[in-house]
């Protein structure tokens, strides 16, 4: 698979360095059996954030966090709204609390995703029907290239059964996709 930006050009250098990655609500709520918004497939899409997380921190990519924050409930303060096992913030790496749909609500994350037009952007976390969805287009609206890393972002347990595919036939025309494993591939191919 060739990424590409919006404009049709390749440009793999920038991925050393100049990418930006978001991550997403990579929360306890959606990887823990017998939570509302559990899915068996959490676990896998956990993994594959963390292979994305890993790599963007060696290349030295600007790692951004955007969590959902409720009062009570799911979400909460407490252990199931905490960061899952794994893929927890660094003390470098902003963390942005949001009550809205998308991480854009959150005025601070966007003045900061500001600073990401004319770099490449890269979202991985959960819910795919949703905030993922809700993110994307907002960053689309911002003016940001940005690009969903598929096998790295989920769908919640709560999502009707045929809101994936929906949200990424909205998403296709309009944002790129690419692998986590492709993803790692291409910007490795840059790395003397």
């Amino acid at each position: 698979m060739r990424m590409s930006t919006l404009n049709g050009a390749v440009d793999r250098q920038r991925w050393t360095s100049g990418a930006w990655l978001i991550c997403l609500d990579l929360q306890r709520e959606y990887v823990i059996p017998g939570r509302p918004f559990y899915t068996p497939a959490g676990a896998e899409v956990a993994a594959a954030c963390a292979r994305v997380l890993a790599h963007a921190r060696t290349m030295g990519w600007r790692v951004v966090h955007s969590q959902l924050r409720r009062a009570g409930g799911c979400f909460g303060p407490g252990p199931f709204g905490a960061p899952i096992e794994g893929l927890r913030p660094l003390i470098s790496e902003p963390v942005f609390l949001r009550r809205g749909l998308s991480a854009f609500s959150n005025p601070d994350f966007a003045l900061e995703l500001h600073r990401a037009r004319g770099e490449d952007v890269f979202l991985i976390g959960f819910s795919l029907a949703d905030t993922c969805l809700a993110t994307t287009l907002a960053a689309l609206d911002q003016g940001l290239d940005l690009a969903l890393v598929e096998d790295a972002v989920g769908v919640g347990g709560g999502a009707a059964a045929e809101a994936p595919e929906i949200a990424r036939a909205v998403l296709r025309p309009l944002a790129r996709l690419v692998s986590s494993r492709d993803l790692v591939a291409l910007a490795m191919e840059v790395v003397p």
